[in-house]
């Protein structure tokens, strides 16, 4: 009888011994996270990597020893001197990736870490911040219509979903302006004993957004001065520090092509994928060339479905005067396009330029339009091999502008004194004494 219930003993014993190894290492684990002084979570629906820049560059500029995470067309470390390297993945994306990437940091004794929230299913993004990140401020850059499979239906659904990553006994800062949306978020905030700071764009001038490479919006701007107040941090030392931040290529730019006799302007806009933000964006640009003639890329994947009406819908709305596909779902887009074919030119999966070099793609498009001034904006997706291919031939064909901001005296004398305060300066930690006290 024992003999035989002895591989039963052994399984039960081998699952005893495992269990007590993971609490041990998420015990260790725990101990080395809350030494880190100041511990951002960003979530939202727009902006959260551009944000995670931002703040990332208020806590070097405040004289710590900064890491952040960025999670958008690719995985990037945010380096304490402000540079970034891509993090290489194994296999598919995965929320076990935010331990391994808070050990890197741990190992590199960080002082203070911004991290992106990578989880869309609230369920993931609830353990992010409980288990593994434990944020001192937490930022909900805005709620927008996204990913409604995962998040809800409604605003309100959403609101809710992305209230999982407030911090217990923190602060929480966002620039919703929905009065029923920030209810939602206030009234969560006070349930974790956290404070809540609605951040006010209009606080935003424009010479703040002037000194910035890629389109800035002031919604972003205003959550990382938020943050500067919170680290006492000066505006005139927070806004050149925001302003030296780096892009990826999912960034929005306005960058000048020229192409077979046309001058193109192209937006990239292919990460935004929400009708409030791309219509702003859409509304600033179409001011600033309002003699172009506006076309845009509506680029389609059979994966994100949803996107495809509400991409072609919103553009018939803002009145572009050309509408060009790829990727997917072109039979799709014909039927909404049923009015006006004559505007509307497939070079998609379903044409003869599924595999045509980006030239060609490039060339077809202008040789359709046949206009000398063209404001090109892409849309809906980023990842197919079509916009991959084009994003690939602006590379080679614009000048990204470089940031040069003139240094005047009184400015290098504060950069003097700012570099012997460092020296000397106390840090502080908001609610460190709290959030030792929580418990995991």
């Amino acid at each position: 009888m024992l003999k035989e219930a002895l591989p039963f003993l052994f399984t039960l014993i081998s699952l005893g011994i495992y269990i007590l190894y993971l609490l041990i290492s998420y015990q260790q684990f725990a101990r080395k996270r809350d030494k880190i002084l100041y511990r951002v979570h960003v979530n939202g629906i727009r902006g959260k990597s551009t944000v995670t820049r931002y703040v990332a560059a208020i806590l070097r500029e405040a004289g710590y020893k900064t890491f952040g995470k960025i999670t958008g067309s690719t995985a990037h470390i945010i380096h304490p001197n402000g540079k970034e390297s891509v993090w290489q993945r194994k296999g598919y994306p995965n929320v076990n990736e935010q331990v391994k990437v808070m050990r890197n940091f741990f190992r590199q004794q960080a002082e203070a870490v911004v991290m992106e929230c990578m989880a869309i299913n609230p369920v993931y993004a609830q353990w992010l911040e409980r288990k593994i990140i434990r944020s001192h401020i937490g930022i909900i850059t805005n709620v927008r219509y996204d990913h409604p499979e995962y998040l809800g239906e409604t605003l309100e659904e959403i609101a809710n979903s992305l209230a999982v990553t407030i911090p217990q006994n923190g602060t929480l800062i966002t620039t919703e302006s929905n009065p029923k949306l920030l209810n939602i978020l206030k009234t969560k905030a006070k349930q974790k004993g956290t404070k809540f700071i609605v951040a006010n764009p209009n606080q935003v001038r424009t010479e703040d957004i002037k000194g910035f490479s890629a389109v800035a919006i002031e919604d972003n701007v205003a959550i990382a001065i938020e943050v500067a107040k919170l680290l006492k941090v000066p505006r005139k030392r927070a806004l050149p520090a925001m302003w030296q931040t780096l892009n990826d290529q999912s960034a929005m730019k306005l960058e000048s092509i020229n192409w077979q006799g046309s001058r193109i302007i192209w937006a990239n806009m292919f990460a935004v994928n929400d009708r409030e933000s791309f219509k702003l964006l859409c509304d600033r640009i179409f001011a600033q060339y309002p003699q172009h003639a506006k076309v845009i890329l509506l680029n389609n994947r059979s994966d994100r479905i949803p996107r495809v009406a509400l991409f072609a819908k919103l553009a018939q709305s803002l009145n572009f005067n050309q509408f060009v596909t790829l990727g997917s779902c072109e039979a799709e887009v014909k039927k909404l396009f049923v009015d006006r074919p004559e505007n509307l030119l497939l070079l998609g999966d379903s044409t003869s330029f599924k595999d045509a070099p980006a030239t060609k793609l490039l060339t077809q498009i202008t040789q359709t339009i046949q206009e000398k001034n063209i404001l090109l904006v892409g849309a809906v997706n980023i990842h197919t091999p079509q916009a991959q291919e084009l994003l690939s031939l602006f590379q080679t064909l614009v000048q990204i502008p470089t940031l040069e901001t003139p240094q005047t005296t009184k400015q290098k004398k504060t950069k003097q004194k700012k570099a012997k305060h460092k020296k000397t300066k106390q840090k502080v930690c908001l609610n460190r004494s709290t959030r030792q006290k929580l418990r995991v």
